[in-house]
């Protein structure tokens, strides 16, 4: 890991992480610019993962206080609003790429690692995602959250071609 720059989301690498996000739909949603500069602005935890000065992954999350909370509900966001249904004290995770060449390099799992780190950090006792089950279910990202010990807690289907497994992980019991 030492070829590689973990920082957070700044202004400089947005545009990349935009890019990278729009090139793995529909394995994340896609946003438009605009839309992906609002996430990680109003986010509580996000990260870039820096090559040469290139942005080869991301990973952008929120937390369930009281301005993340209203935040949501403004910009409708069905799975962070399905998952605060269920669970409390969590960090969601909204997105997360890495660039296919980079990919089996363990640099999702860093990105994870680093994540349950601020998790911990913040005394937060759940780490939560969605993973897609329609249009098509996503086999990597389900093998991905199994192995660090994610469990589906509901399925949410909210149109006859989206439905989602909400996966939740106890980290600070």
């Amino acid at each position: 890991m030492k070829d590689y720059l973990f920082s957070p989301i700044k202004s400089n690498f947005v545009l990349q992480c935009h890019k990278l996000n729009e090139q793995n739909v529909p394995n994340v949603g896609t946003k438009s610019l605009d839309g992906f500069i609002n996430l990680v602005e109003n986010s509580d935890y996000n990260e870039c993962i820096l090559r040469n000065n290139e942005v080869i992954g991301y990973i952008v999350c929120f937390q369930d206080n009281e301005n993340t909370i209203n935040y949501m509900r403004q910009i409708k966001h069905k799975n962070f609003n399905e998952i605060g249904k269920r669970v409390s004290n969590f960090l969601y995770i909204d997105r997360v790429a890495v660039e296919n060449h980079y990919r089996k390099s363990k640099l999702g799992t860093a990105l994870y690692k680093n994540t349950l780190n601020f998790a911990k950090e913040n005394f937060i006792k759940n780490l939560t995602a969605e993973i897609n089950l329609l249009p098509s279910i996503n086999e990597a990202s389900f093998k991905f959250h199994k192995s660090f010990g994610f469990n589906e807690i509901d399925t949410v289907k909210y149109s006859e071609d989206y439905e989602v497994s909400l996966q939740k992980l106890l980290i600070n019991s």
